[in-house]
């Protein structure tokens, strides 16, 4: 909690149970920030987000809402929303700050080369990567005035932007957030494709399967490529 209380972001976490169960769970587990009480689920169904997979006839669990998190600004508007198909998943907590400081890209730690080299680092976004909390890998781009890489869609026979991590049945991963490329237009021939260019990034949200044991091991090993062309 302290990067949240040093930035000025309040935390609050809402739960279907009675606020005496509330309290008691922050006593035992000495958590800090605001818990908030909505045993009749008013404010999780004026938010559609009351799981509805769970029998409302006949089940303790009734009244829950489908795991997830809010960024919020001053203003009362939702600037982020953070829900996963896989109902285990929850957003790290670097990805719920970075959101709620309004800060997309992180410093670039490409190693120092050729001014004319387009740089590029391998980051995780956090210390570690832990069982059903989202963390994002993040490729940073550095590409030198007057050059550009390929995006998506890229010419024929051309590389676009990528990223591809090798099979690892520990590891699960969702779609590649790109950044909006810019249209890039051929003096001679008039063609035009999307193009990065300056500095970017990619994300590509992973955490560990816990379905899937690791053999006794803590670590956990991604590997793969990063491919571009210029």
């Amino acid at each position: 909690m302290k990067n949240f209380d040093a930035a000025g972001i309040a935390v609050y976490a809402l739960s279907y149970d009675e606020a005496d169960a509330l309290r008691d769970f922050r006593d035992v587990h000495g958590i800090t920030y605001t818990l908030l009480s909505d045993p009749n689920s008013d404010v999780i169904r004026s938010f559609g987000i009351l799981n509805a997979l769970i029998d409302p006839t006949d089940h303790p669990w009734y009244g829950i809402p489908y795991p997830g998190a809010y960024v919020v600004n001053p203003e009362g508007t939702i600037t982020h929303k953070f829900f996963d198909n896989n109902l285990a998943v929850r957003a790290g907590r670097e990805q719920l700050l970075r959101a709620a400081q309004g800060q997309p890209t992180l410093e670039s730690k490409a190693s120092e080369t050729a001014p004319h080299a387009i740089q590029v680092s391998v980051t995780l976004d956090g210390d570690t990567l832990a069982p059903t909390v989202q963390k994002d890998l993040v490729v940073s781009f550095r590409v030198p005035s007057g050059r550009h890489v390929y995006a998506e869609p890229a010419p024929r026979g051309s590389v676009a932007v990528d990223v591809a991590l090798d099979e690892n049945t520990r590891l699960v991963q969702r779609p590649l957030v790109r950044p909006t490329s810019a249209p890039h237009t051929l003096a001679g021939t008039s063609e035009s494709f999307q193009v990065y260019d300056g500095v970017f990034e990619l994300r590509l949200p992973l955490t560990v399967n816990g379905a899937v044991g690791g053999g006794g091991r803590s670590d956990v090993s991604v590997s793969g490529e990063v491919r571009w062309q210029s």
